[in-house]
């Protein structure tokens, strides 16, 4: 069994709550987490924090300074998050479990563990987690000075922080100030914001209701091809609405064929002109069929046992595994799957090293370790020795030298050559 990813080293705070609990999340990683009772769970602060959806193990990371009750606000606080947010209207809030990974004594601390974290459960815009984005810094520009501007009057204000602009202007969003001053959005409520010392940052010249619409009417202005897939057919539209109204499909399907994301509506296949896509070849119900009946093989790693399923879903369900487990050892993203190994080649050859196996192998390179404070240097045959002789985690060892953490415990490490 793989090691539990372990952030307990980062304060002597943790050593108060000896019971933990190993969760694992879809990925297949699995965190330690504090066992902490319920009513501590939600007055701890200074945490890195996780909350898990029940079924599907997908996650979410976060870090707080303050009580996670009125950070978490019973999943209220996240409505804005693009990602996040749907998926607790959807679920409700009540199918997420969330856990405390570790306390920590610094900022700086808790914005490394961030990174490392949601690195570790399969990264940030990844279909294992609800995190859009790589947390650490990115989260750090809370802290940093703002100037907002309103864009109907030109009311010019600072801010120390995008905290105390939400606070001050009352928005809803708790990241929106600083995902504006980092240029990832436009404007909330009319106001747009920049980092104080951003003194290149321009205005933007169409914002709010008048950039929802302008964008969508660019969008709806593009000519549509058309091509019947059986007939060969070709027609020229206006627009997506012109071509749904006339061969009698809705203008979302023309949109989403053409966007590529669907691959016919009504018999036909749609591009916008200009766009030099090729039909596809197989489409309509064969397609579906072919999509969803891809035989897979699985081979169970150490008995040699053979088991063949209609699809990587019928084959996570069947074997237990979490939702797309199948698929991605299947596609060579994993190596293995609950003691599985997949694959859509009937003939192809299962892996020699897999599991806790290949995660020995990387590791037992020998590492140098750091004194940070002398700059002395000392060499470990592995990072387990090193781990063993130093008493931190041997996670922590791999985050460093990959480049997830500065240092540990006054040590920094990396591979010896």
């Amino acid at each position: 069994m793989p090691e539990s990813i372990n952030f307990t080293y980062l304060s002597k705070r943790n050593q108060r709550y000896l019971a933990r609990k190993v969760v694992t999340v879809a990925n297949g990683a699995q965190f330690l987490t504090l066992n902490l009772p319920k009513d501590e769970l939600h007055r701890a602060t200074n945490v890195v924090y996780m909350h898990v959806h029940r079924s599907s193990n997908r996650c979410y990371v976060g870090i707080t300074v303050q009580e996670t009750a009125a950070r978490w606000f019973a999943g209220s606080a996240y409505k804005q998050n693009r990602r996040f947010g749907p998926a607790i209207a959807k679920h409700t809030w009540n199918a997420f479990d969330s856990y405390i990974l570790a306390f920590a004594d610094t900022r700086d601390e808790l914005n490394q563990a961030e990174v490392a974290a949601i690195t570790a459960a399969g990264g940030h815009k990844s279909k294992f987690t609800y995190n859009l984005s790589p947390g650490g810094d990115t989260v750090a520009e809370n802290d940093k000075p703002i100037v907002g501007v309103n864009l109907r009057n030109g009311v010019e204000r600072k801010f120390k922080s995008g905290a105390d602009a939400v606070r001050t202007l009352g928005l809803a969003s708790v990241d929106a100030p600083m995902a504006i001053a980092r240029g990832e959005a436009t404007s909330i409520k009319d106001w747009w914001f920049r980092f104080a010392d951003d003194t290149n940052a321009t205005l933007p010249k169409v914002w709010g209701e008048e950039l929802r619409v302008s964008a969508i009417r660019a969008r709806l202005a593009k000519k549509v091809v058309a091509l019947h897939l059986e007939t060969g057919e070709k027609r020229l539209f206006a627009t997506t609405k012109a071509a749904a109204n006339d061969l009698g499909v809705e203008q979302s399907q023309v949109s989403a064929v053409a966007a590529g994301h669907n691959r016919s509506a009504g018999g036909w296949w749609f591009r916008f002109e200009g766009d030099d896509r090729e039909p596809p070849q197989i489409y309509g119900q064969k397609a579906g069929r072919l999509i969803r009946d891809k035989k897979v093989f699985a081979r169970q790693l150490g008995t040699d046992e053979l088991r063949v399923f209609r699809n990587c879903t019928v084959a996570d369900a069947e074997l237990g595994l979490h939702k797309g487990a199948a698929a991605a050892v299947a596609l060579g993203t994993r190596t293995s799957a609950g003691g599985w190994w997949f694959t859509y080649d009937k003939n192809a050859s299962t892996p020699t090293i897999y599991g806790a196996a290949l995660v020995a192998r990387a590791r037992s390179k020998p590492v140098i370790a750091v004194e940070v404070a002398s700059g002395k240097e000392t060499t470990y045959d592995s990072a387990k020795t090193a781990a063993v002789a130093l008493s931190m985690s041997r996670a922590s060892i791999s985050f460093i030298i990959s480049g997830k953490l500065k240092s540990v415990k006054g040590y920094m490490f990396r591979f010896a050559d």
